[in-house]
């Protein structure tokens, strides 16, 4: 029934009596409303062409009986604006959902609703509760596996990184994963939480499940290990400290080990491990082990051959160009020599140099012949002070794995400090000989620190270093690949640092970051007062680092209120989730 024409029925009237009658109630209302009458009814005429048609009676005051009353008119017109404002409010939550997606989603999507025909509505399948039904997980998830390759080895990537069980590295992980999805990051991308206890480990194993695996991919996973981090008595044997940086050594050995993709299994043929009696699943794999503290900016790959968005120091070219050194898979004439490959690892330039080769080398490793004892000092500071990214052939890496994870202890004992598990990885590629190829390009972190991808940052315009940070497109600018935000980054009062935030930023309550102006980094903030500091204590700063500092503080906020809003959409009851940036990390409160 039409609405406004209560007994209408067109299917009993010709569409011309519809039209005529339509027009008559139309002409009567603006008659009614302009001359009214008291004997004669409304003035107009009653000699419309209306065949067929009984006339329409007029009220005591000359209105049409036809025309709704006034107070029926007002409370119709607040149900339509009622009506509306819950549409537009489900259209805003759609759209801020769609937001959310990465860029491949949404053209599925399209694709998909375009190519596919529309299915009838079941009553019995409707949930007007927004939260998730994850008993359909199979269904539900972004079911994109077959995104595991390399786009230029078709070898089966796996981005993995090691975390305790911690609620710190919980919101780091979930910002990981984020940021992974946005980017659209091939490959299997692994959490390895060690020594979480029983119900730790069932909590996280169900949140994962719901909250990462569900609704971002099927390729997003988590690997438990046993307890790795506590620092025992030489002697005794007995736990006398905790150092948490033995997980990843640890951490990676049993990902290789045990993990669906990677593990070991029995058997004599290619890919054996030399002496174990085991051979790996898939010793081509391709491993990339990162820290939590990462953001992503563009997809790690294996392939370090494209110049645009590639920096090796001048110093590394010129050695690799030569013919005069001890490293023939490290020629830079030979063909894919900048692709990853057994032999052949790469990593991130650490400032490490060759501060290892003054360990006791021969306590650490248990020999006294080891290849790392050759290395001389300007080999040692160009092939092996390398960091994550760590990339390598899964054989590879788990060599490095068993001797990193062999020599970490010893190097702790020597040197009881934060990079110690680095100097044991500088050790374990020396000893198995096994040279890097560094790469400056793969990370920023310190602003203006050598050996990082500045340079990248510091190309883009002034006046679009935040706008592009909040939104990066590298094929615009190129760009490093992470952001390893384990420093303080800041911009007069606009700042991030991880030791600052909430650990529960992805709930429901929890409100947004606020976000810095669009024009920081353009040179009209050259100063910064540190967090809850009087601003006698302000200093001042350069342009140069304005720019840098401004680029990770925009990328970050922009990327923790993405993460946080796509957490916010899928499992927070409509209109039930709090979207207000006004959290503040600067004064570590909510404005």
């Amino acid at each position: 029934q039409n609405i406004c024409f209560p007994n209408f029925r067109p299917s009993h009237h010709s569409l011309e009596e519809y039209r005529a009658l339509k027009k008559y109630i139309m002409l009567r209302t603006r008659a009614a409303r302009k001359q009214p009458s008291d004997h004669n009814g409304p003035g107009l005429s009653h000699g419309l062409p209306l065949q067929g048609l009984n006339q329409v009676d007029d009220d005591s005051r000359g209105r049409s009986k036809a025309f709704l009353p006034r107070s029926t008119l007002m409370a119709l017109t607040l149900f339509l604006i009622g009506t509306i404002g819950v549409i537009y409010s489900r259209l805003s939550t759609k759209l801020r959902r769609h937001e959310a997606l990465n860029p491949s989603e949404r053209s599925k999507m399209k694709s998909s609703s375009n190519s596919q025909p529309k299915k009838s509505y079941d009553k019995s399948s409707d949930n007007s509760n927004s939260t998730p039904n994850h008993n359909t997980n199979k269904k539900n998830a972004v079911n994109d596996v077959q995104n595991t390759y390399s786009p230029t080895t078709n070898r089966t990537l796996h981005v993995i990184f090691s975390t305790d069980c911690s609620t710190f590295q919980h919101w780091q992980s979930y910002l990981f994963f984020h940021s992974a999805y946005k980017i659209s990051q091939p490959g299997y991308i692994t959490r390895i939480a060690s020594g979480c206890k029983p119900e730790e480990e069932e909590k996280e194993r169900k949140w994962h499940e719901e909250n990462v695996q569900h609704d971002m991919s099927e390729r997003y996973r988590i690997h438990f290990t046993p307890h790795f981090s506590g620092v025992k008595d030489a002697t005794t044997g007995e736990v006398k400290g905790d150092y948490k940086f033995f997980n990843k050594p640890f951490g990676l050995k049993h990902f290789l080990e045990f993990g669906e993709f990677t593990g070991l299994r029995d058997g004599v043929s290619a890919g054996d491990i030399e002496g174990s009696g085991f051979k790996m699943k898939d010793p081509q794999a391709i491993i990339i082990l990162c820290d939590p503290d990462f953001l992503l900016l563009r997809p790690l790959t294996d392939d370090f051959s494209n110049e645009r968005e590639t920096i090796i120091s001048i110093r590394r070219k010129t050695f690799f160009q030569s013919k005069h050194h001890n490293y023939p898979q490290l020629h830079d004439d030979l063909p894919s020599r900048y692709i990853v490959d057994h032999g052949r690892p790469f990593g991130q330039t650490y400032g490490l140099g060759a501060q290892w080769r003054k360990f006791g080398l021969e306590v650490i490793t248990g020999v006294n012949n080891s290849p790392a004892k050759a290395v001389d000092q300007s080999d040692g500071g160009l092939l092996y002070p390398a960091g994550p990214p760590y990339i390598g052939t899964a054989e590879d890496m788990y060599k490095i794995a068993v001797k990193w994870s062999e020599f970490a202890p010893g190097v702790h004992h020597e040197y009881p400090h934060l990079l110690a598990e680095m100097y044991a990885y500088c050790i374990a590629a020396a000893h198995l000989e096994l040279p890097h190829t560094l790469v400056d390009s793969m990370m920023i972190s310190s602003s203006g620190v050598g050996g990082e991808g500045w340079k990248f940052i510091q190309n883009i315009p002034s006046e679009e270093v935040c706008p592009f940070a909040m939104d990066f497109d590298h094929s615009k600018y190129p760009l490093p690949s992470v952001i390893h935000f384990c420093q303080h980054y800041q911009v007069d009062k606009f700042f991030f640092s991880k030791r600052k935030m909430p650990h529960d930023i992805f709930t429901c309550d929890f409100p947004l970051l606020v976000e810095p102006p669009m024009d920081i980094g353009s040179g009209k903030y050259l100063s910064f007062i540190a967090p809850n500091r009087p601003a006698t204590e302000r200093k001042s700063i350069s342009p140069e680092k304005e720019k840098m500092e401004a680029f990770v503080v925009c990328a970050l906020t922009k990327a923790v209120n993405d993460a946080s809003i796509h957490f916010k959409t899928r499992h927070c009851s409509e209109g039930g989730w709090n979207d207000k940036k006004t959290y503040n990390l600067w004064s570590g409160k909510k404005s």
